[in-house]
């Protein structure tokens, strides 16, 4: 594969086999690989946030349970100490 500068463009050359016009700007290459690395932690990072809120909202509903539980039991103590 032999590149040929073209005229008045420095990001791009042309492949003389296929005549493919080609990047060469290895700092945009390097810009994209970077950020699309911080895309990966950043999607990380919001599904961890994700599973750290499913697990904090099923505690909460587990604790409602709980205290309708001791609700009820209460009351059925009471009712039965007001019967005595």
């Amino acid at each position: 594969m032999q590149l040929t500068k073209i005229k008045d463009v420095d990001d791009f050359k042309k492949d003389g086999d296929s005549g493919a016009l080609l990047s060469v700007d290895n700092r945009a290459l390097k810009a994209y690989k970077e950020k699309r690395k911080n895309n990966l932690v950043v999607n990380s990072e919001i599904n961890s946030l994700k599973n750290q809120h499913s697990q904090i909202s099923y505690d909460i509903n587990n604790m409602k349970q709980e205290l309708t539980e001791v609700k009820e039991l209460l009351t059925n103590f009471l009712s039965l100490q007001k019967g005595r």
